[in-house]
């Protein structure tokens, strides 16, 4: 199904144009639907945008990733570490964005706000391109591989976990908002879930600016960290 529902939710007297987009599930059609999101919004004046991720309980990680380089290039969006604690960099691709770099995103969390959704949050958050709001979100950060027995059964084995830019882990501890609370109604009502009245958008910029925030520094692999040494 299409996992993306949006609109135009305010124009305000300051000039400021909010889109409004929410994302049930990181399913096979997600990129291509929020893309079209993206694009239409744009077209209809957007200039300001909420990400609402409340009771997303995840899906395909690699959308994750490919979506953030919606909102950013090249940067990395989440790394991934295995059982020897070695960090691969999951990077967001060059030539996909599709929201101005300077235009305020806030992303929406809540408890059910899970593994997928955690690492986009976190991209976007350590990238200094979003701030998020809400609830702390529901900490699943590992990476599992399902292997199919001889006799029908499986066995579904931990292999890593997600890490974000910054170095947080997920798993177990999820994603502390910037801004606690101060949600609209819960999305199980459409019409009301969508009230973005209550974003500060000014603070929200001010909040993105290099003054306040820090992209943070690449991790050097293990591997080269050893030689240097």
């Amino acid at each position: 199904k299409d996992p993306v529902q949006y609109k135009l939710s305010e124009q305000r007297k300051d000039g400021t144009n909010v889109g409004y987009i929410r994302v049930s599930e990181f399913n096979s059609l997600v990129n291509t639907k929020l893309q079209d999101a993206l694009d239409d919004l744009k077209r209809q004046g957007a200039n300001a945008y909420v990400l609402d991720l409340r009771s997303n309980t995840g899906g395909a990680f690699q959308a994750a990733v490919e979506i953030s380089g919606f909102f950013f290039e090249d940067r990395v969006a989440t790394y991934v570490v295995d059982s020897n604690q070695v960090e691969l960099p999951f990077r967001a691709p060059k030539g996909k964005l599709a929201v101005d770099p300077k235009a305020p995103l806030v992303v929406w969390l809540d408890g059910m706000s899970a593994s997928a959704s955690e690492v986009l949050a976190g991209s976007l958050h350590d990238n200094c391109r979003a701030i998020t709001m809400g609830d702390k979100s529901f900490g699943k950060g590992l990476i599992q591989a399902v292997y199919g027995l001889k006799n029908g059964a499986g066995l579904v084995l931990t292999v890593a976990r997600y890490v974000t830019p910054g170095g947080t882990e997920i798993q177990g501890i999820g994603i502390t908002p910037d801004i606690l609370g101060n949600m609209p109604a819960p999305v199980i009502v459409p019409v009301l879930s969508s009230d973005t009245s209550k974003v500060d958008f000014q603070e929200i910029s001010q909040r993105l600016g290099p003054s306040m925030c820090k992209i943070p520094a690449e991790h050097v692999p293990r591997e080269t960290s050893v030689i240097l040494q």
